[in-house]
């Protein structure tokens, strides 16, 4: 069935793929191009050289607060020997440095103190230290440039910070300790480690793809999201009753989509690998990636379109998890998360997903690490994703079928959120099917004089009992009951049909026999099997034939097909299918229809093919909910016969609205009225108790005298009633009892045919009275009763009805005053202004897709505030030893490592040792002096001490993955130097940028105008376009014919729809006004440009009336304003 629909809705499965091949192609052709990817060899270590080999002139310095400590921390800063000559200001204040007027090509370098050991440097945005805080664990430390290895973390070393922290902290040491190292300091030499091969990618390309990747099976999920939560809710709970298993739904679902996920998956492991994404890991593993991820996708859809009701926000709920869950994942793509959370959130597939991806660029750029997925020490981190994935798509398929017991579509069982921990669940015990009720005591449910007592042949043939059946619906401000306490038998080999007004119960009544509702309260068995147990319903369903009041088949399925897929689901065995098909199509005369689509049949024939369905396999119990409905004299007639032929050995009960089908069908009719059992009985028994009589109607010449037959009537029949008098026709209503009496009036009535008595008839109540009886409708006109009478009394009430309207349409036509000219013109326009209000506040699709737009628009201010926010806004970074290396007894955790001392003077350096360990990091000390600190990159960091024991020299190594490693240790050998000094007090320093005043970016403002133009243009057919829905409901031309202007209806639409634009526009504005009030020129100006294309697009919008019947006549509403989007875009 799920393979036909693909193939028959062609639209829809050509939409599925085209887009998925157009996200495939959009990455091919896109990122192929502009992604970069970074191939990086093995590279030895480079020689940086001494600190105060810095000698740039174009600078000055300025430092705040001015004091006289700062001040006496600065005169010694100037004595620094790359610093002579060099200007240096004070400021008494961070805030009053921006008053520096400063030509564009000379830089400030600000120093900010907190106190006397703690301060920042701070630098114009992109000057002189890296634009980033830190390396991105993808991202490539270390690039050729001009066939020479340029690596981002010697900048700090080569552009001046080292050496303006260099000649600050000698400052602050001497000034603490009155002993001066600013030689030591200046001597101090850097060396880039040795740099291993990596494979890097191209920074927020690799980003943008990733994202792609996360929404690549997105089509395909939305589409399977809505059509199962559509199935559900509206068709699966009847095939459920019908014996379908619940898992084969969802596999059913599942196994289709499964095939549809490898193929998506080879194409985007093809993409990956070819736009070099991921280099060095295989084929196999990034598609083994893709289809598990896909797979999970479909099982998190199932398990939303169990939670959400409605196709559409299912649809739009899973989409909206896949983008958040997968964007949750990228910060495993640049920093190392807490194992515990990673893994935890892993059990969100989309999560996992971005995970994977990240660990594969991982084992790209760490080439030789242990993380490798072809090294055999540690191999399983990319396969522990994998096996998250399959976990994930397992949890969901379990929360999917857990979820499904517990929360039912409209019709189903709800269980306990326990249910699994009952035996009942594991272990169902069998009973016999087909036993027939011994007879109870309480077989009369009611014994009263409303119910005709049960024929003795009828009694133990109960097969369907009743008792104290409730079912309560929970209303908007109270529940309500649809069945009060029903009590009845239902009996094998009777016809039984319910009768009641509409809204009574018996629907409820049905679904509840059937198994598609379940009671409030109260019991029903169907032979010998309880509905309220499940392993019964089971049962139950084998042998029961449901015709629900809706018709149940596929559109897109033929007559045959329907009937053949019904008949799979009900258990007939394959072999026999076809024969069953075919005598159900027999039978109902259904030969020329058999091969047409359920979607073209008209709507009789549906309903014939959904009685077709509930015969199938011939079921023992027929429950039919109006199966003549909609049907053609023939059809209905064809229905009965074969009720009547097969009622033997069977139970049929039927809802009808039409009263003289159950009183030619049914062998017994129950009454029921506001959920309560009124009567039931045979037809003869309810018309004797509660028919009004019979009826005797004569027929006159203009000779008779009225009276003088009442007088006759009344004679015989002395309690007889004239109910209906004109001048051709008498009728009377003549008691049941007084039955005996009728010969003698037929004698004495014969012989009146010279008083002007042409002829005359007798009829009984007909069970449409006693309907009306039941109904409390007695106290109406008796002349409505009987048939001639009714016709007669209704035609003199139509004349007096038609002379009392001429009288009424004559005086209002008198009196009315009307306008016209303007006036009229005026008030249709306001008119229609009201209409179009009213319809645009209840259209509340319309206001939403408004809203999306509205806030769609504000992206590219968001973006460039976040931008702001996250790059060009000054901020602080502390330079803290932490963030590279361990403390002492920490579990090592990448990418912390221990701090690596190399003892090169000879002799000991344990004052120093000792000075380090009170920085609290975890120091790992080369006493001899075997290593030279450059060859091993497993170390963050390296110090390398020479010299002799009281005059040290250092040298730095960094690892160049590690951004501020130059700032950190020369802050570390610092501090150790100030603690061989007896100092307790820690040197700190802070990187900081500030965004000088003068780079505005009025470019950039302006540009989000010409992003407006098309948001401006794609708001106007949502709002304008309504009018296509007035010209589909034909009320256009109801309005016409009524005088409405066509100047006035479209006036009237513009009225609101330009009151709206506008109305949006200006929230624009003041939106840009909240994100830059100093832009106010600028906001003003935009506002001018979006009323020049509010102009241009107005233009456009008369186009719209001839558009938009263009488009009526040849596609739906909702597709024609989506086109019309696009054309005013």
């Amino acid at each position: 069935k799920n393979c036909l629909k693909k193939w028959r809705m062609k639209r829809q499965t050509l939409l599925e793929w085209l887009f998925s091949f157009l996200l495939v192609l959009f990455l091919y052709l896109f990122f192929s191009n502009l992604h970069q990817v970074h191939d990086t060899p093995q590279m030895s270590s480079m020689d940086l050289g001494r600190v105060d080999s810095f000698n740039d002139t174009n600078y000055v310095i300025a430092f705040a607060p001015e004091s006289k400590t700062t001040q006496e921390i600065m005169n010694k800063v100037a004595s620094a020997p790359f610093l002579k000559g060099r200007t240096i200001m004070g400021w008494p204040d961070e805030k009053s440095m921006d008053e520096l007027d400063l030509n564009y090509s000379i830089d400030a370098v600000r120093v900010i103190f907190t106190d006397t050991f703690s301060y920042h440097l701070k630098f114009s945005w992109g000057h002189r230290i890296p634009m980033m805080k830190e390396h991105r664990d993808h991202s490539a430390h270390c690039q050729a440039v001009n066939e020479k290895m340029k690596c981002e973390g010697s900048e700090f070393w080569e552009k001046g910070f080292v050496a303006f922290q260099a000649a600050i902290n000698a400052a602050i040491i001497e000034i603490a300790t009155n002993h001066s190292v600013m030689e030591q300091l200046m001597s101090v030499t850097g060396v880039h480690m040795k740099i291993l091969p990596f494979v890097a990618q191209g920074g927020v390309a690799t980003d943008f793809f990733i994202f792609f990747c996360i929404i690549s099976f997105s089509t395909f999920i939305y589409y399977v999201s809505v059509n199962v939560t559509q199935e559900r809710q509206y068709i699966t709970s009847l095939m459920t009753m019908m014996g379908l298993r619940e898992s084969a739904f969802w596999l059913s679902w599942g196994l289709m989509y499964a095939g549809f996920i490898p193929i998506m998956a080879t194409l985007m492991a093809l993409i990956v690998k070819s736009a070099q994404i991921v280099v060095l890991t295989g084929f196999v593993m990034v598609f083994t990636l893709f289809l598990l991820y896909g797979l999970s996708l479909i099982t998190l859809a199932f398990l939303m379109s169990v939670l959400i009701k409605k196709p559409f926000l299912t649809g739009l709920v899973v989409f909206l998890l896949i983008v958040f869950w997968g964007i949750l994942g990228f910060p495993a793509l640049y920093t190392h998360l807490p194992a515990f959370l990673e893994w935890t959130l892993c059990l969100l597939s989309p999560f996992a997903f971005t995970v994977g991806m990240a660990q594969l660029i991982h084992l790209d750029y760490d080439v030789n690490s242990n993380a490798h997925l072809d090294s055999s020490q540690n191999p399983y981190l990319i396969i522990a994703t994998l096996f998250m994935l399959v976990f994930d798509t397992l949890l969901y398929l379990v929360l999917t079928l857990y979820f499904d017991k517990i929360l039912p579509a409209e019709y189903g069982h709800r269980c306990s959120p326990l249910f699994f921990l009952k035996s009942c669940f594991w272990f169902q015990h069998g009973r016999a099917n087909h036993v027939v009720l011994e007879n109870e005591t309480d077989s009369d449910p009611t014994p009263n004089d409303c119910f005709e007592p049960v024929s003795p042949e009828f009694c133990g043939k109960e097969a369907i009992r009743i008792k104290n059946l409730k079912k309560e619906y929970a209303g908007k401000c109270e529940r309500v009951e649809a069945l009060k306490g029903v009590v009845f038998d239902i009996y094998e080999g009777q016809i039984t049909a319910l009768l009641g007004h509409s809204g009574a119960g018996k629907t409820t009544l049905l679904n509840i026999l059937s198994g598609l509702s379940v009671p409030t309260s109260g019991s029903v068995t169907v032979y010998n099997h309880t509905l309220s147990r499940m392993a019964d319903i089971e049962n139950i369903s084998k042998f029961t034939g449901f015709c629900p009041q809706s018709n149940v088949q596929f559109g897109f399925l033929t007559v045959k097909e329907n009937l053949r897929l019904f008949a799979k689901i009900k258990g007939i065995l394959p072999h026999e299918v076809e024969k069953e098909v075919q005598r159900v199509v027999q039978e109902l005369e259904m030969e020329n229809i058999q091969d047409i689509l359920a979607q073209n049949l008209s709507g009789g024939q549906n309903r014939k093919l959904t009685f077709g369905i509930a015969i199938l396999g011939d079921p023992q119990v027929l429950l039919l909910d109006e199966p003549t409905a909609g049907l053609d004299p023939l059809s209905r007639h064809r229905i009965w016969n074969l009720l009547k032929e097969g009622k033997s050995d069977r139970v049929i009960l039927f809802s009808t609205q039409f009263i003289d089908e159950a009183d030619i069908l049914a062998d017994r009719k129950v009454f029921i009225s506001n959920g309560k059992l009124k009567c039931a009985g045979s037809s003869l028994f309810l018309k004797k108790k509660w028919g009004i009589g019979y009826h005797l109607s004569l027929h006159l010449n203009e000779r008779c005298d009225p009276e003088s037959i009442t007088s006759l009537v009344k004679q015989h029949i002395s309690d007889a009633k004239l109910t209906a008098q004109s001048e051709e026709k008498l009728v009377y209503i003549l008691p049941l009892e007084r039955t005996n009496k009728f010969p003698e009036l037929y004698r004495d009535l014969d012989r009146c045919s010279n008083q002007g008595i042409e002829d005359y008839g007798v009829s009984i109540t007909t069970l449409n009275e006693v309907f009306l009886k039941l109904e409390g409708k007695s106290t109406i006109d008796e002349s409505d009763i009987g048939i001639w009478g009714q016709l007669q009394t209704d035609g003199a009430k139509d004349i007096g009805s038609l002379v009392e309207l001429e009288q009424v349409l004559s005086s209002f036509h008198e009196t009315r005053k009307t306008i016209s000219g303007v006036a009229l013109w005026r008030q249709q326009v306001c008119a229609i202004a009201k209409v179009r209000f009213l319809k645009l506040k209840k259209e509340r699709k319309s206001l939403w897709t408004i809203l999306l737009l509205f806030g769609f628009s504000f992206i590219p201010q968001l973006l460039e505030h976040l931008f702001y926010e996250s790059y060009q806004k000054s901020y602080p970074w502390e330079l803290s030893p932490n963030t590279y290396f361990l403390s002492p007894g920490q579990q090592p955790q990448d990418p912390l490592t221990h701090l690596l001392v190399i003892n090169k003077t000879g002799s000991t350096i344990d004052n120093f040792l000792h000075s380090l360990r009170r920085l609290n990091i975890a120091i790992e000390v080369d006493a001899f002096g075997t290593r030279n600190g450059t060859d091993d990159p497993s170390y963050n960091g390296a110090i390398i001490v020479s010299g002799d024991e009281k005059d040290h020299r250092f040298s730095i190594a960094c690892n160049t993955k590690r951004l501020n490693c130059f700032p950190v240790l020369l802050d570390v050998i610092s501090n150790g130097l100030l603690g061989i000094f007896n100092s307790s007090e820690h040197i700190q320093t802070d990187r900081s940028t500030f965004f000088e005043e003068h780079m505005d970016y009025e470019y950039g403002y302006r540009s989000n105008t010409f992003f407006w133009i098309p948001m401006a243009a794609s708001f106007t057919p949502y709002i304008a376009m309504s009018s296509i829905g007035d010209y589909k409901k034909k009320a256009h031309s109801q309005l016409r014919i009524s005088g409405l202007y066509p100047s006035a209806y479209w006036f009237g639409q513009a009225l609101v729809d330009v009151s709206l634009y506008f109305l949006i526009l200006l929230l624009m504005q003041i939106m840009d006004y909240i994100f830059s009030p100093e832009e106010i020129i600028f906001i003003i100006q935009n506002l001018l440009i979006q009323v020049v294309i509010f102009s241009i697009v107005a233009t456009d919008l008369n186009e719209y009336g001839f558009l938009g019947l263009f488009f009526w006549h040849h596609v739906n509403t909702s597709l024609h304003i989506d086109w019309l989007s696009i054309h005013f875009f």
